[in-house]
């Protein structure tokens, strides 16, 4: 008989293997508020019920010869939006970044090209969409594809009345676009994009949240250390400021031809060339993920891949190394992830799932465990010495958590999605640690002992 009856055994076994093929999990999950199972539809029903068109015919940007306007299935795919009025312009929006991409200017189509003809509804449409297509032309606009591109201006776009997930994709056209460069085209963000099915397909999102992630991400500030060992003999040397008459010897030639040299010399005020050893020591951070049926939701799983490429990204750059894993109730099925460069991140995105569907999670036990496994001289499966080091925790869930927990060891950081949780702010900030919330408006807050609770803004 398994250990588990949810289908929450999967990863452990297979996920972790090296011939491990990504797969996207079908099972469903047993809900920690009744038991009933669930399936990831339940979640997202809401796009079952609609129809959405595919007529074009009235669309303001005329039908490009040699490209395929998008269906609204191909949007559906690529981006969270709920209206009719949403779908058309994302289409017309690819079909100006196709017209940017051939430098065709001339794409309104016939039913507006005659603007003294037009109604005065029409006329209002006309100069604001295209004051917003012109300008399309004359910047950097992220993306591969008109698609893609189209979907990046849509979410600048994008506003929320924050009333409900059903009326969050309002436009306004007159916003400004102004995309980050770097962010967007950087190759190591663009490659773990493509290493994920969800990060894939929603690539748009994910880009456009990470703004935000490396905003708030600079709350867990990630510092490679570096201490100095003065020593007998090293090829290593620093300059310091004269500690004793001994160092004579240390001391750069030009400065005995100072005029002043007797005094500073009397006065120890010289500089000495001192042989040191250099030792860096790389952050270290714990990553534990909650794998609840309620975290299975792509709002959510939108967020977990943004954070985790915003981590990895000081992995890369050798400054970070993180140790990963899932978890839900049960400390003993911790099973943590050694990921130390590019190569292990590449690994890591080949297994990760981003379908959760775990029971009950038990946040406290978690990271009591860890804190004992530390102090033991392991981590779980890993054979690791972090006594020495203390490695920060950081908790990625969406706050329907229980804790279970007085007191945290040591320092715990946490971000919750969609929801936050009292509990485990409290118990955070009394380890001079950090919680981030996230709310379904994509908001974003910082709690802390110093900064109390200020929201975080592009």
């Amino acid at each position: 008989m398994s250990l588990w009856d949810n289908g929450y055994d999967d990863y452990y076994s297979d996920h972790y293997t090296p011939s491990y093929t990504s797969k996207r999990s079908t099972g469903g999950w047993k809900s920690k508020y009744g038991g009933g199972k669930w399936s990831k539809s339940s979640w997202s029903n809401y796009s079952f019920l609609v129809e959405y068109s595919d007529n074009d015919d009235n669309l303001f940007v005329k039908d490009p010869v040699n490209y395929m306007t998008p269906t609204a299935s191909d949007i559906k795919k690529k981006v969270k939006t709920h209206k009719q009025q949403s779908i058309d312009l994302i289409k017309e929006l690819a079909r100006v970044c196709y017209f940017k991409m051939i430098d065709e200017r001339d794409y309104i189509s016939d039913n507006f090209s005659d603007y003294d003809n037009l109604s005065d509804e029409d006329k209002g449409t006309h100069s604001t969409k295209k004051q917003l297509f012109d300008s399309i032309y004359d910047q950097f606009i992220p993306g591969y594809t008109p698609l893609e591109q189209a979907i990046a201006i849509y979410l600048k776009l994008k506003t929320s009345d924050g009333e409900s997930e059903k009326s969050d994709d309002e436009a306004d056209l007159k916003k400004g676009l102004d995309f980050d460069r770097d962010l967007y085209s950087d190759p190591n963000i663009n490659e773990q994009l493509d290493l994920n099915d969800l990060s894939r397909d929603r690539k748009m999102e994910i880009l456009n949240v990470l703004s935000l992630v490396g905003q708030f991400g600079t709350e867990f500030k990630v510092e490679k250390e570096i201490s100095e060992k003065i020593v007998a003999n090293s090829d290593e040397f620093n300059k310091m400021i004269m500690r004793s008459y001994d160092q004579l010897t240390m001391i750069d030639l030009y400065q005995r031809v100072l005029p002043n040299f007797d005094v500073k010399f009397l006065t120890k005020d010289l500089t000495v060339n001192v042989p040191v050893e250099r030792k860096e020591q790389i952050q270290k951070i714990i990553i534990i993920l909650d794998y609840s049926g309620s975290m299975q939701d792509d709002e959510k799983q939108i967020w977990v891949n943004g954070i985790l490429i915003d981590r990895f990204k000081y992995v890369m750059k050798g400054e970070a190394e993180v140790f990963f894993s899932y978890f839900v109730d049960n400390a003993d099925d911790l099973h943590f992830q050694h990921i130390k460069n590019k190569e292990d991140v590449i690994a890591f995105w080949q297994t990760f799932s981003n379908e959760p569907n775990g029971g009950m999670t038990e946040v406290g036990d978690m990271v009591n465990r860890i804190a004992s496994e530390i102090k033991n001289k392991q981590l779980m499966n890993l054979n690791i010495d972090l006594s020495e080091e203390m490695p920060e925790i950081l908790v990625i869930n969406d706050g329907y958590d229980d804790i279970h927990s007085e007191k945290f060891p040591y320092k715990v950081n946490a971000i919750t999605l969609m929801n936050t949780n009292n509990d485990l702010r409290d118990l955070c900030l009394a380890t001079k640690g950090k919680l981030i919330e996230v709310n379904e408006q994509n908001e974003v807050f910082a709690n802390s002992i110093e900064g109390g609770r200020v929201e975080i803004k592009k």
